[in-house]
């Protein structure tokens, strides 16, 4: 029984080191995705054209958004959504209708959307999504939507954010050379 026992390490060791080559293989010729950043723009160029992208409608601004959203979802999610808090509203659905807002309407690598909010302001995917959901409830309930004011908001964040990364780095290793005079 005792020998049992011990073959079982040296069994899980051996399906490990199995199991961890497989997954070695798989990226030995790199990251999966290697876009250089001239591929990359060269498909956004393309996707910032397109109406529809994997089978899926683009909106071209923010009210054609609000009409497609209405399109798409139940009457009575659209009235639920209407009857929360904004603030808890656009929290609570980041991860429901914000991951679907962000993977169908391609923010991340463009789209015709996303390009929109990016000439407003916005440049990352994730404000686009927390703007977006934020102005939908806005419309929903008459209220005033303020646009500039709210892209300042996810703006000014992201400077905050931006600051406190520069305030809190660390050196590594700092060196002064001198330049030789010709």
């Amino acid at each position: 029984m005792k020998a049992g026992l011990r073959f079982i390490p040296f069994l899980f060791f051996i399906m490990s080191s199995f199991i961890l080559s497989a997954q070695l293989e798989i990226f030995k010729d790199g990251p999966v995705s290697s876009a250089t950043e001239k591929e990359y723009q060269e498909q956004y160029q393309k996707n910032i054209k397109k109406s529809k992208i994997n089978g899926i409608y683009i909106p071209r601004n923010l009210n054609d958004a609000f009409t497609e959203i209405i399109a798409l979802a139940p009457e009575d999610a659209i009235l639920k959504f209407k009857s929360g808090e904004e603030a808890i509203v656009a929290k609570r659905l980041h991860h429901g209708l914000g991951k679907w807002l962000l993977m169908k309407w391609n923010l991340e690598e463009g789209s015709r959307y996303s390009h929109y909010l990016k000439q407003k302001g916005l440049s990352f995917p994730e404000d686009m999504v927390q703007f977006t959901i934020r102005a939908f409830h806005r419309h929903l309930n008459d209220v005033k939507l303020e646009e500039d004011i709210l892209i300042k908001e996810y703006t000014d964040k992201r400077k905050a954010e931006q600051q406190e990364r520069i305030k809190n780095r660390n050196v590594i290793k700092e060196e002064t050379r001198k330049i030789p005079r010709k």
